[in-house]
């Protein structure tokens, strides 16, 4: 949800094709009352309401909010970080969307994006004191709602994948799990990244190095996606691969393919080279496998 050209169909636009979205949004209409589409997760399907942002739709959700909005167990609202003249009618939206679901005691998970929050806009002041004057008004909402934010924008397809999957691993109470799991596992390996998602890119848990810069945070995602291209059209199960930083320091890591009846998983496994001792680096990549029954009983658990 969120006023019209805040972005919400680019967004699903973005998560559903991953590969090559880029010229269909630039085609996008704007949407027209409710669009409904269904995808699955874990097993379960989903049901995924686009509600179109124009002020005559508006209207009729909030005249109509039990005909609209009741049965909605997560809600991602859009707000355009970049039309500063439009924050006050964006929140005065939201807060009567939030005003039924308090009212009508509905539980319901908030994730608020500010959303066009395009890479070069990550160190501008302005904009970052505006956002967070936001979240913190927000944050009065706490007490009756699980409110997340996040900061996304479609050039950088990781930032919207992270706040769809982390909006839906919060329906699953067990997920959690993945990331405390990984961030054991690091310790032994001098791990960059370990990382758990499935077919569709989401994710189910992560674990990054700490004060992992952003431009590497990009290097890795860019390698994430191409190894899931790379994985699909060869049909591989394992792909190894060896990269590097820009500053010069190089990685090595191992994407493997777990599979659960009609399930599908990727495990993504990234450490740092031991440029003295490469044999120190296939070994460790090697050990990976101790770790997947460990990995294979959580999912086991999440998906039963």
């Amino acid at each position: 949800m969120g006023l019209d050209f805040a972005g919400k169909t680019s967004i699903i636009t973005a998560i559903t094709k991953r590969f090559g979205f880029e010229e269909q949004i630039s085609k996008l209409a704007p949407t027209r009352r409710i669009a409904r589409d269904t995808f699955k997760f874990l097993g379960l399907e989903f049901s995924r309401l686009d509600f179109g942002g124009q002020r005559i739709y508006r209207k009729d959700y909030l005249k109509h909010p039990e005909k609209f909005l009741s049965g909605i167990d997560l809600i991602f609202y859009v707000i355009d970080a970049q039309d500063f003249d439009r924050y006050i009618e964006s929140i005065d939206y939201l807060e009567e969307v939030l005003l039924f679901f308090k009212e009508y005691q509905e539980d319901v998970i908030v994730a608020i994006l500010f959303h066009k929050f395009d890479p070069q806009l990550i160190d501008d002041v302005e904009i970052n004191k505006r956002i967070l004057t936001l979240k913190q008004a927000l944050t009065r909402y706490s007490n009756h709602f699980d409110i997340f934010f996040f900061e996304t924008t479609i050039f950088d397809i990781k930032s919207v994948m992270d706040a769809f999957s982390s909006g839906l691993s919060m329906l699953f109470e067990k997920m959690e799990m993945v990331s405390n799991l990984f961030a054991e596992i690091s310790k032994n390996y001098n791990a960059i990244l370990i990382s758990l998602f499935d077919s569709k890119g989401i994710t189910l848990g992560e674990f990054y190095r700490p004060h992992l810069q952003l431009i590497q945070k990009l290097k890795i995602y860019e390698i994430y996606l191409d190894l899931q291209k790379r994985i699909i059209s060869e049909s591989r199960t394992l792909y190894e691969f060896s990269d590097k930083f820009e500053n010069g320091e190089r990685f090595s890591g191992v994407i493997e393919v777990l599979k659960f009846g009609n399930l599908e998983f990727y495990l993504l496994f990234i450490i740092e080279e031991d440029q003295k001792d490469l044999e120190k680096t296939v070994t460790l990549l090697d050990k990976i496998e101790s770790a997947k029954p460990q990995m294979e009983n959580l999912i086991l658990q999440i998906i039963q």
